[in-house]
């Protein structure tokens, strides 16, 4: 009995076997490796900049760039989560304070009863403040497990900063070569291997462009806008505008819509008022207008696939999946027009 070609199936069945195994080894780090491949994608130019600079230094040049990368993103995030920790960390001693939570909640209890029009929900008459103070003391406790969640999670994000950041110098060394190596290996025409890697590109610029500065701008006009309402910790709640306007067509509207309306019921009317014709007239413009002349055409996908592979790729990948996602549906998309390309003549044959 003779298996013919028995060394090419033990080769790839081998070849299967270790690469699940690397996978697994890589897996921790995915998300930074891919992170750090679309930044030397999006950085290209800026590089090659700064090697003529150098005069074809690319160990400076590369370090110049992922200084340049670290000012551009990290800073403001740091800024950012920083002063959201701080009145996060405000609002727990505020709520520790038994005597001035009471005064608060008494406060609240009293406006509730003077709104009519929650009479139409619920009988504000029931409402209780021993219970409500349990509820809220309860909540207290809870508190302090969140910000160590939170400091545990900046703990994570720090060193997820430095493997992207290591994983970026050397794509930026050597990303030229290793492009060459993939594509000698992939059985692709050199053609198709140069159009996914322009799909890899677009998709991940129009993904910054549309995303993080919208999503920026949404989040700083919402926090200025509770703060003129007199909402507390805004700086929480425009960091919340900011991860809800990752999410297509509805985004940070998830927030203001409902904190419009509380403030209406609530009593506080022109607040609402001025909160719900803000996120109106300004925010959801600031998503509707300078979204598509951000993004461009360079995703060529339609809203509701964009909106499938942001969640899904969130929902998968954590928090980096909003990129993640659209790019590995757009190169799913494009290898949809290479079959479609190369099998096309075959493919009418069989729709007749």
């Amino acid at each position: 009995m003779e298996l013919r070609s028995f060394n090419v199936y033990f080769f790839f069945l081998l070849l299967f076997a270790v690469g699940v195994v690397v996978f697994f080894i890589f897996q921790p780090f995915l998300t930074a490796i891919v992170a750090a491949a679309i930044l030397a994608a999006l950085f290209k130019g800026t590089y090659h900049f700064f090697e003529k600079w150098t005069r074809g230094h690319r160990v400076s040049s590369a370090l110049l760039t992922c200084l340049v990368v670290f000012a551009i993103l990290v800073t403001p995030v740091i800024l950012v989560f920083s002063l959201a920790i701080g009145e996060a960390n405000a609002l727990y001693h505020t709520l520790a304070e038994e005597s001035a939570l009471e005064r608060v909640i008494n406060q609240t209890i009293g406006s509730v009863r003077d709104v009519p029009y929650l009479r139409v929900f619920f009988d504000p008459q029931t409402l209780n403040s021993e219970r409500i103070l349990d509820d809220v003391k309860q909540f207290s406790q809870n508190a302090i497990g969140l910000l160590q969640a939170a400091y545990q999670g900046i703990t994570h994000f720090v060193f997820w900063i430095f493997v992207m950041f290591f994983t970026l110098f050397y794509f930026l060394i050597d990303g030229k070569r290793t492009l060459k190596y993939l594509m000698q290996l992939s059985p692709l025409r050199d053609e198709h291997d140069k159009l996914l890697i322009k799909k890899f590109v677009s998709i991940s610029r129009a993904t910054l462009k549309g995303t993080i500065v919208v999503s920026v701008l949404q989040g700083l006009l919402g926090g200025v806008t509770f703060w003129i309402a007199g909402i507390p910790s805004p700086a929480i709640w425009g960091l919340v505008m900011v991860l809800l306007s990752i999410i297509p067509m509805v985004g940070s509207a998830l927030l203001w819509v409902p904190a419009g309306i509380v403030m209406i019921l609530l009593g506080d009317i022109w607040q609402g008022i001025f909160i719900l014709s803000v996120g109106a007239g300004i925010i959801s413009v600031v998503d509707n207008v300078l979204r598509p002349k951000l993004v461009g055409k360079d995703t060529q996908m339609h809203p509701l696939m964009v909106f499938f592979a942001t969640l899904g790729g969130i929902a998968f990948f954590g928090l980096p999946g909003f990129i993640i996602g659209p790019i590995i549906v757009s190169l799913f998309m494009a290898l949809g027009d290479i079959y479609s390309i190369e099998f096309g003549n075959q493919l009418k044959e069989y729709n007749e």
